[in-house]
């Protein structure tokens, strides 16, 4: 054999026997690095796990205090919501609800549009601190109020009504 012949050689049985090495050796000690990396992840993401408990619950109770302190209750709907709302309104100004109808439901893609309307009967300024409540109160969007001036032929007096118009969205489940 010629040094030629001998160098050859001795390259290709250095590149089978890098080859040979790789496949028992290398690859495995690659894929045991990957999954071992894995696992470090799972372990930090699950001892975080508790400190994200512990947030979430704290957020939780936080987000509870701002509905307490806006008088919502998360099981009432918001049409018994509304209605507890004009009662309590009722207790401090002198006004009186007439009539309290079922909304109106507008559907379009993914949301509905809900119509509430109720008459309330009172003064002027009773009425409008009633709009002002309402408005601040961010219950919904107050879209129209109409004022009319009735006779109470019973009382031979005339009175106020107010009809209050209340929408509000609300995502499709």
């Amino acid at each position: 054999m010629t040094d030629q012949q001998k160098n050859i050689g001795l390259v290709a049985g250095f590149l089978i026997l890098l080859l040979i090495s790789y496949q028992f050796s290398i690859k495995k000690t690659l894929e045991l690095k990957d999954s071992a990396s894995e696992l470090k992840k799972e372990k930090e993401m699950l001892s975080n796990a508790s400190q994200r408990i512990f947030d979430l619950q704290q957020e939780n109770k936080y987000l509870d205090s701002i509905l307490q302190k806006k008088e919502i209750s998360i099981e009432n709907s918001f049409q018994q919501t509304l209605l507890q709302k004009l009662n309590s309104f009722q207790k401090i100004v002198p006004v009186e609800i007439i009539s309290f109808n079922e909304p109106h439901t507008f559907e379009e893609n993914n949301t509905i549009l809900k119509t509430y309307s109720f008459e309330i009967k009172g003064e002027f300024s009773s009425l409008i601190k009633l709009m002002n409540t309402l408005e601040r109160q961010q219950l919904g969007k107050l879209i129209s109020v109409d004022f009319e001036k009735k006779r109470n032929y019973r009382k031979n007096k005339e009175e106020l009504i107010g009809n209050f118009y209340l929408q509000k969205l609300e995502q499709k489940n």
